[in-house]
């Protein structure tokens, strides 16, 4: 069974993937941004790039103990990339897990976000 996360600890990172630059960010529970939009490019120097950039967040605020990172899954493009963040050893003590999202869904809930 898996942990339960504490959201309140947890660092949320989104991750929107494209052929070859990706833009992360990242922010808490609360809504305050780490990273806003910072692109990275879709190679394995960006890949460590991306994950350097986390591992700082983290390092610099210690009230995190988890993460959850979110990418759309758009064909094989950020396959690679969810691997390596999953498979990540400097990111294991935060839980860390990687959800790869319907780009559709995502579509349509920034359609609801709107009414909100």
């Amino acid at each position: 069974m898996k942990e339960k996360i504490d959201y309140l600890s947890t660092l949320f990172v989104g991750i929107d993937i494209a052929s070859r630059i990706h833009v992360i960010s990242a922010l808490d529970f609360n809504q305050d941004f780490f990273i806003k939009m910072k692109p990275v490019q879709n190679t394995q120097e960006g890949a460590v790039l991306l994950e350097s950039m986390i591992v700082d967040v983290l390092k610099e605020n210690h009230p995190f103990k988890y993460v959850v990172i979110a990418m759309e899954s758009t064909g094989f493009y950020g396959v690679h990339l969810a691997n390596y963040l999953s498979a990540s050893t400097l990111l294991a003590p935060f839980s860390v897990r990687v959800y790869c999202l319907n780009p559709k869904e995502v579509k349509n809930y920034k359609k609801i976000r709107r009414f909100f």
